[in-house]
């Protein structure tokens, strides 16, 4: 028997068991893991790909993706691979269109990106990692190349570190539940980011990762709650060369929870 192995980088929801909650789609579930399973380098998946990604078998897959793709958020490329269609831009943009808190923090976040010679991202959470939904760099050689999108694992991360130390005890628990539902190593890693987010907040008033996510990428970030945007995220980072734990600590950093108390004070349109 054919055992297909659940891919650990890849969040999975919390799904009830049976019986727990009359009310969940377990169908309509599986067709969103699918949507999910595709990352920002992603140019297009096959059926392994998203069975090994989503932990479904490749029939289920099967019958999922050519759903998906009769709906058009998914489209049949060369060589039998599915790549996201256009319907999904369009949820993607609605959802963008509404955070105005990037457009506002756009022009401050490159202010502090242009100093510290790094790369500044604003962030949401999704499951077990933080997408980012604005970036900026600096004009600095080295800078990291993420992009919007990109996705950003919220326990050995800064961003995603801050993000725990901010959350409410519930949300703290649901995502410890998301963790268990992978793998107790995964619930592991995810307490410990509890800890250091904590830590780091009582110490510095922002979340840490020197080396811890990256080896060669260093990062500071903060939490903060801007008026009708809710709860993001925003952290400033890049090679270790070039931004040392020092420089981001004593120079960055006061920058960094300015930046972020200008936006939670902010009146958006």
């Amino acid at each position: 028997m054919t055992v297909t192995k659940r891919d650990t980088t890849m969040p999975q929801p919390d799904l009830p068991r049976s019986g727990e909650d009359r009310y969940f789609i377990t169908a309509l579930s599986r067709g969103l893991d699918v949507l999910a399973c595709f990352r920002s380098g992603d140019t297009s998946l096959s059926n392994q790909q998203i069975s090994e990604r989503c932990g479904l078998p490749k029939s289920t897959v099967t019958r999922i993706v050519y759903t998906l793709s009769k709906r058009g958020y998914l489209t049949q490329i060369e060589g039998g691979r599915y790549a996201l269609g256009s319907a999904t831009l369009s949820l993607g943009s609605s959802m963008l269109a509404r955070m105005d808190i990037r457009q506002y923090a756009r022009p401050l976040m490159q202010e502090v990106a242009d100093f510290a010679g790094a790369t500044l991202a604003l962030g949401v959470r999704d499951r077990l990692s933080i997408i980012y939904t604005e970036v900026v760099r600096s004009m600095a050689t080295l800078t990291l190349s993420l992009q919007v999108g990109s996705r950003i694992p919220i326990a050995s991360s800064a961003i995603g570190r801050a993000y725990l130390a901010g959350a409410s005890e519930q949300e703290r628990n649901a995502i410890l539940r998301l963790a268990n539902d992978l793998d107790e190593s995964a619930a592991d890693a995810v307490r410990e980011g509890i800890r250091r987010g904590f830590e780091d907040y009582q110490q510095y008033g922002c979340a840490t990762s020197f080396g811890e996510w990256q080896r060669d990428v260093n990062g500071i970030a903060v939490t903060f709650r801007a008026p009708g945007a809710g709860v993001h995220v925003m952290n400033c980072g890049g090679p270790s060369s070039s931004l040392s734990r020092e420089f981001l600590l004593e120079d960055v950093r006061p920058r960094l929870l300015a930046l972020a108390r200008r936006l939670e004070s902010s009146a958006l349109p």
